[in-house]
């Protein structure tokens, strides 16, 4: 169960920093090689989700996709918008079977050779989960380390406890 949560908070996360697909305008993609990403929720950081991230075209192009499908189903009114000042934009409402809505809006800024700063402020009403609903914030920075270590391949994702799972051999998440 763990790892399932892990890896759907995960792809949803590096599918909101990733490209997008479609007719909005698509973000640039990572720089190859290896990522650190930290994440807070609420302030607190979150050690669960401080992971690394081995990024290729080919990956990151797939993790894109596996979130877009994933978000058609579930988000089907959003919005991406690239900001004069080079940011990010997306906003969108999603619907999930068990009948619980979230509303979010991202903001990404940086630079996608170096760092990148995703920023998520969603409301949740009706999950599942009593802890999910409500006002919360979301902050993923990713840093740029350096090439891929030996071994590693892209869509690698590394958990700060050293498990790994790879992107690319994950089925997409079901909403």
């Amino acid at each position: 169960m763990k790892r399932s949560t892990t890896f759907f908070a995960t792809a949803i996360v590096l599918a909101a920093s990733s490209s997008v697909t479609g007719a909005a305008p698509a973000l640039p993609l990572h720089k190859p090689g290896l990522w650190q990403q930290t994440m807070t929720q609420d302030g607190v950081v979150n050690p669960n989700a401080s992971s690394q991230v081995c990024y290729d075209p080919p990956s990151e192009v797939k993790i894109a996709a596996m979130g877009d499908e994933f978000s058609s189903k579930s988000c089907p009114s959003k919005q991406v918008v690239h900001n004069p000042d080079g940011s990010w934009t997306m906003s969108g409402t999603c619907s999930f079977q068990q009948g619980w809505n979230t509303t979010s809006r991202a903001t990404l800024s940086g630079s996608f050779d170096s760092e990148v700063t995703t920023t998520i402020d969603s409301t949740t009403s009706g999950a599942p989960a009593p802890q999910m609903n409500g006002t919360h914030r979301t902050v993923l920075v990713q840093t740029w380390l350096g090439s891929c270590k030996p071994g590693q391949r892209g869509g690698d994702v590394i958990m700060e406890d050293g498990s790994k799972m790879n992107m690319m051999d994950e089925p997409a998440p079901q909403n």
